[in-house]
C-alpha cells in the first residue's frame, strides 16, 4: 500500500508543475500578449544577448528546471521563436553552475520553493482586484508557484536512493574502476538520480559526498556527465502537453547536452588532471569547474549555430506543417489562449496584406506597359496572387471561427470581429484587381487608346492605393495598438478627389472627340474599380480603430 501512495504522491506532483505550467502560460498570454512578446524579444535579440539572459534568469531563480519551463512556457504561448527559446537553454545551463559555486565559495544557497507559498498568498490577494490586467498576472505567479510546489513535493516524496545498500555496494565496486563499463554505469548513475532529484546542482554535490567516501574523482566526473543529461527531463516531461515548438525547444535542450556528454565522455581523464594540476585538488571545486567547464565550452561550441539549427528545426519541423494547413490550432490544455490565437491570425493577416500589396503594385504596371508579353505576365502574376490570398483568407476566417469555442473576454471577440471584417475587405480588392487586369487586357486587345492626361489620373490613383496599402499593413504591424486611422482616412479622400478629377477629364476627352465610346467605357470601368479597392482598404484600416 505504502508504494502505491508513493506512486500515486510522485505523479501528483508531476501533475501539479504541468498544470502550473498550463495555468502560468495562459495567464502571461492573457496579461502581456504582445508588450511582453516585444519586452523578451528586446533582452534576445541575438544569441549571445538570449544566453545571457538565461544564464542571468537561471542565476536569480537558481533553478535551471524552472528556467527551461518558463522558456517552453513562452514558446507555447507564441511569445518566443525557436532562435531566442534555444539561446535561453544555452545560458540556463551556464547559469546552473552559478547555484553551485555560491555553495561551495560562500556556502550560500537559496530555496526558491520557499517562495512558493508567499508568492500564492500575494497572488490570491491581487486576484480579487476589479483590474483585469492584475487578475492575469495573478494567475501567472499562481501558475509559477505550483511549479515551485512540485518540484517541492517531487523531492520530498522520491527516496534517497543513495541510501539503498545496492546502489552503496555498486559505487564500492566500481567506484575505483576507470574502464569503459564502469564510466557508462556512473554516467547512467548521474542520468537517472537527477532525473529523479530533478535538481543537477543538488546531485553533483551529493557526487562530492561520495567522493569523500572512497568514489574516484574520475566516476564522479562520469556523474556529473549524466546528471547534465538527467536535468534536461523537467522539460522533456512538460514538453508532452506543449505544441510542437515547445517540444522542438525540450529536444534541443536533451540534445545539446547530451552532445556535450559524448565529447566529454572521453576528456574526462585529462580534464580532471588538469583542473587537479592548476585550480584546485579539493574534491568539490574539481567536479564544480568540471560541471562549470562542460556547460561553458558547451555553450561556446553550439552559440554560432543556434540560427542556422533554428531554421532548420522551423523549416523542417514547423513550416512543412504550416504548409499543409497554415494556421492550426494547438491541442488543448496547454494551448495558447483565445487571445494568443487571435496574435497568431493577426500576422497570418499582415502576410495577407502584403499580398494585396504585391497586387496592387502589379496593377500600377500595367497601366503604361506597352509590350502585351509582359502585360499578359502581370495578369498572370494578379491571377496568381489573387488566388494565393483566397486560400489564405479561407485558412484564416477558418481559425478564427474555431477560436470562437474557447473562453474569451469582450475585446478579443471584437478583435476577431474586426479581423474577420479585414479579411473581406482585402479578398473583395483581390476580385476588384482581376476585373482590373481584365480590362486592361481586353482593352489592349481592342487597341483602345486613352490620353496621356487621362493616363496621368490613372496613375495619381494607382500611387494613393499603394498608400492605402502601405498604411494597413503599417497599422496591422502596430504593437501597441495606435493605428494611424487619420493617415488613412486622408488617403480616402485624396482617392475620391482623383477619381472626381478623372471623371471631369473624361468628359472632357469625350466632349472633344479625343476618345472613343470604347475607350471611355474601359476607362470609367478602371477608375470606377481604383475608388471602389479605395473604399475597401479604408474600410480595412478603419476596422483597427474600432
Amino acid at each position: 500500500m505504502s508504494v502505491i501512495l508513493l506512486i500515486l504522491n510522485v505523479l501528483g506532483a508531476v501533475s501539479l508543475f504541468l498544470y502550473g505550467m498550463k495555468v502560468m502560460s495562459e495567464g502571461v498570454q492573457r496579461s502581456a500578449g504582445k508588450q511582453l512578446q516585444v519586452f523578451l524579444n528586446k533582452m534576445t535579440r541575438n544569441s549571445y544577448s538570449g544566453a545571457f539572459a538565461g544564464t542571468i534568469f537561471t542565476g536569480a531563480l537558481q533553478s535551471s528546471s524552472v528556467v527551461s519551463i518558463l522558456t517552453l512556457s513562452f514558446v507555447n504561448a507564441g511569445i518566443l521563436n525557436l532562435q531566442k527559446a534555444f539561446s535561453i537553454i544555452v545560458g540556463a545551463n551556464i547559469g546552473t553552475t552559478i547555484k553551485l559555486w555560491l555553495v561551495v565559495g560562500l556556502g550560500l544557497v537559496w530555496h526558491i520553493e520557499s517562495l512558493a507559498l508567499p508568492v500564492i498568498a500575494l497572488a490570491v490577494t491581487l486576484y480579487f482586484f476589479n483590474n483585469r490586467k492584475i487578475k492575469e498576472w495573478s494567475n501567472f505567479a499562481i501558475g509559477f508557484a505550483l511549479i515551485l510546489i512540485g518540484f517541492y513535493f517531487l523531492n520530498q516524496f522520491l527516496p534517497d536512493f543513495t541510501q539503498y545498500e545496492t546502489f552503496q555496494n555498486s559505487i564500492e565496486k566500481y567506484g575505483g574502476e576507470t574502464d569503459l563499463f564502469s564510466s557508462l554505469l556512473f554516467v547512467l548513475i548521474g542520468i537517472v538520480v537527477t532525473f529523479l532529484f530533478h535538481s543537477s546542482s543538488a546531485f553533483i554535490l551529493l557526487a562530492a559526498v561520495l567522493v569523500t567516501n572512497g568514489l574516484g574523482v574520475q566516476q564522479a566526473a562520469m556523474m556529473v556527465i549524466g546528471a547534465n543529461i538527467g536535468t534536461t527531463s523537467a522539460a522533456l516531461i512538460a514538453s508532452t502537453l506543449g505544441n510542437r515548438a515547445s517540444k522542438i525547444v525540450a529536444w534541443f535542450h536533451f540534445f545539446l547536452n547530451l552532445a556535450g556528454a559524448i565529447l566529454f565522455f572521453f576528456l574526462v581523464p585529462s580534464i580532471v588532471k588538469f583542473i587537479s594540476d592548476y585550480i584546485s585538488s579539493d574534491n568539490e571545486i574539481i567536479l564544480v569547474s568540471f560541471h562549470t567547464l562542460f556547460n561553458v565550452i558547451s555553450a561556446i561550441l553550439i552559440l554560432p549555430f543556434i540560427k542556422p539549427l533554428s531554421v532548420w528545426a522551423n523549416d523542417r519541423f514547423l513550416n512543412k506543417e504550416n504548409n499543409r494547413n497554415s494556421l492550426k490550432l494547438i491541442g488543448r490544455p496547454f494551448g495558447p489562449t483565445a487571445k494568443m490565437y487571435v496574435y497568431e491570425a493577426n500576422r497570418e493577416i499582415v502576410k495577407f496584406a502584403g499580398i494585396t500589396r504585391q497586387i496592387v503594385s502589379a496593377l500600377g504596371r500595367m497601366i503604361s506597359e506597352s509590350d502585351d508579353e509582359k502585360l499578359d505576365e502581370f495578369r498572370k502574376r494578379i491571377f496568381a496572387l489573387e488566388r494565393e490570398s483566397d486560400e489564405l483568407e479561407k485558412s484564416i476566417l477558418n481559425y478564427l471561427n474555431s477560436i470562437y469555442e474557447f473562453e474569451m473576454s469582450g475585446d478579443v471577440a471584437l478583435n476577431i470581429h474586426r479581423l474577420i471584417e479585414i479579411c473581406h475587405h482585402l479578398e473583395n480588392v483581390g476580385d476588384m484587381a482581376i476585373k482590373i487586369a481584365s480590362i486592361h487586357t481586353e482593352r489592349r486587345k481592342n487597341n483602345s487608346f486613352i490620353t496621356p492626361k487621362l493616363r496621368d489620373y490613372l496613375i495619381d490613383l494607382q500611387d494613393s492605393l499603394s498608400m492605402a496599402t502601405t498604411t494597413l499593413v503599417q497599422n496591422l504591424n502596430e504593437t501597441e495598438g495606435n493605428a494611424n486611422i487619420m493617415a488613412a482616412k486622408k488617403i480616402e479622400k485624396s482617392i475620391d478627389k482623383k477619381f472626381g478629377k478623372a471623371e471631369d477629364a473624361l468628359l472632357k476627352a469625350i466632349e472633344s472627340e479625343k476618345l472613343s465610346a470604347r475607350s471611355a467605357l474601359y476607362y470609367t470601368e478602371l477608375i470606377r474599380n481604383y475608388e471602389i479597392i479605395g473604399d475597401h482598404l479604408y474600410q480595412a484600416n478603419k476596422a483597427l480603430g474600432k
